[in-house]
């Protein structure tokens, strides 16, 4: 808990020191807008470990790149399901080559134990994996991150780790089974209700915690809610489908496509911390609202001798009493000075008597 609180402290006085000179720089430069993070130069795609400098950054790359991910996915999916929607096999083993064509088919065919939807989806589930180490890599760099929201980034690996074995390994009926029989409720066939709600609590969490903080999040949790929703359907599949060929193939489809889509959104997200890093994702000025305000002009005899102008930011009506006019703001400018500064108590008193006087006169 010490070492927490001294690193949170540390960050804190970065962040301050920055902030210091970044206002003396954008006034000395005359800058309207500021980036929306800083970020160490350690955070810079070209300072990591690992391919940070293959990541797209532009929207033309990051489109061609899902094109790519997505395109042999479809494809995978189209000949894995074309016999059992259409009631005819695709490749037909027949001639000299039908060894070869019948084990080309038992490659397509999505019902086996391997095949090659299930290959792709262990390749995008790895690159998705990898993609999100690396965010994490430049997310932790960020000086105003003082409770490590960047953890969330190797939390979101962790799953996808988890994700891909399980595609191959029964982890979700053991832990189906370990809860039922820990609690007596078997929820779902052989409890494996229990690990598709627990997983997607996980994931639900996790991609929130990861997705918010970033500043241009709306295309990663574009990506991301997709990803979940084709999770959703291949588990709905396989918990409806009860061993049938069409609901088996719609899984297996459903279940790479969204292997396919976590590449796609970890890419997102790393397009956009990279440019948050570079300093090209900026915030939009706020806007705050205009204040109402009455400005009360004193008599001739105070404005010869003092020169001053009275201006009330609060306004007051005639019928308020002394306590409230008392407890509203009153701030004294002088023709020569650019800035505002606050009045006495006995100032406030005689400039209220003037202001008073002059409600009667009017």
């Amino acid at each position: 808990m010490a070492s927490t609180a001294q690193r949170r402290d540390q960050r804190r006085r970065l962040l301050v020191s920055w902030n210091r000179s970044g206002d003396a720089s954008a006034a000395e430069t005359g800058a309207a807008a500021r980036p929306v993070a800083e970020y160490s130069p350690e955070a810079h795609p070209e300072r990591q470990r690992g391919p940070a400098v293959l990541l797209p950054t532009g929207a033309g790359g990051l489109a061609l790149a899902a094109v790519a991910i997505l395109a042999p996915v479809v494809g995978a999916a189209v000949v894995g399901a074309w016999e059992t929607v259409l009631g005819r096999p695709l490749i037909v083993p027949a001639g000299r080559f039908a060894r070869t064509l019948a084990a080309l088919s038992a490659c397509c065919d999505p019902r086996g134990m391997a095949s090659l939807q299930g290959w792709l989806a262990q390749v995008w589930l790895m690159v998705a994996a990898a993609v999100a180490l690396v965010v994490r890599l430049m997310r932790r760099h960020r000086r105003d991150d003082f409770r490590g929201r960047y953890r969330a980034w190797g939390w979101m690996a962790g799953l996808l780790l988890l994700t891909a074995l399980a595609a191959v390994v029964p982890v979700g009926p053991l832990v189906g089974a370990i809860v039922a029989d820990s609690s007596g409720i078997v929820l779902g066939p052989q409890g494996i209700g229990w690990w598709l709600a627990l997983a997607g609590a996980c994931w639900v969490a996790v991609a929130v915690w990861a997705v918010l903080p970033l500043h241009e999040r709306t295309g990663t949790a574009l990506w991301v809610s997709l990803m979940l929703a084709a999770w959703g359907g291949a588990a709905a599949a396989e918990y409806l489908g009860n061993g049938r060929d069409m609901w088996l193939v719609a899984g297996r489809a459903a279940w790479t496509l969204g292997a396919a889509l976590a590449a796609v959104a970890m890419l997102a997200a790393a397009r956009s911390v990279i440019r948050e890093v570079r300093g090209q994702a900026v915030a939009k000025p706020a806007r705050r609202a205009a204040k109402p305000s009455r400005r009360v002009e004193s008599p001739a005899e105070a404005t010869d001798a003092d020169d001053v102008e009275v201006r009330f930011d609060t306004v007051t009506d005639s019928s308020a009493s002394d306590a409230d006019e008392e407890e509203s703001t009153t701030d004294f400018v002088d023709g020569s000075e650019q800035e505002h500064r606050h009045l006495s108590k006995a100032e406030r008193k005689r400039l209220k008597k003037l202001a008073r006087m002059n409600r009667s006169v009017a």
